[in-house]
């Protein structure tokens, strides 16, 4: 995956690029992080969206931070997700839209990273995945969505010799 500040300008897919999105979570290694627990109101919210992919991309990226290669396969209340397949996307209301590797859930929850607070503030603030206001949204920027891969079967890590986790 591909380091982008965040707050710049989302470029990491030239087919989900659209005018004025910013990016967020973009993360990896040789480049700092503002980090905090995170609480699990914050968590809670994340999940909400991760569970909805959006610019799904077809393979895994992994954390560049865990030497972990199942840290991709995250629970929560019971489910399990896989995640950095694909990204999210944050609506603001006034305006702003943020693209965010779904992986972040990961980032957030067991590196601490700490997003900038008008994303955050998005997150609480802007329209959510279960709303007709965010699929509506999604729809007008010409973006597809589907749910999210639920995790908990064997995935094969493309860079490793013999396939195994």
């Amino acid at each position: 995956m591909a380091y982008i500040p965040d707050l710049s300008d989302y470029d990491y897919h030239p087919e989900f690029q659209r005018p004025g999105t910013k990016a967020v979570g973009w993360l990896d290694q040789g480049h700092d992080f503002q980090t905090a627990l995170p609480s699990e109101v914050l968590l809670g919210v994340l999940w909400e969206f991760c569970k909805t992919s959006v610019a799904q991309m077809r393979g895994v990226h992994t954390c560049p931070f865990c030497q972990d290669p199942t840290a991709n396969e995250v629970q929560r209340g019971g489910k399990c997700l896989l995640l950095g397949t694909s990204e999210i996307r944050v609506f603001s209301r006034d305006g702003n839209v943020y693209a965010a590797p779904t992986l972040m859930y990961h980032y957030v929850a067991d590196h601490h990273y700490r997003p900038p607070a008008e994303f955050v503030n998005a997150l609480f603030e802007g329209p959510r995945p279960a709303s007709e206001e965010y699929f509506a949204l999604l729809q007008s920027l010409n973006l597809e969505w589907r749910s999210t891969s639920e995790g908990g079967g064997r995935w094969i890590d493309p860079y490793s010799v013999d396939g195994s986790k």
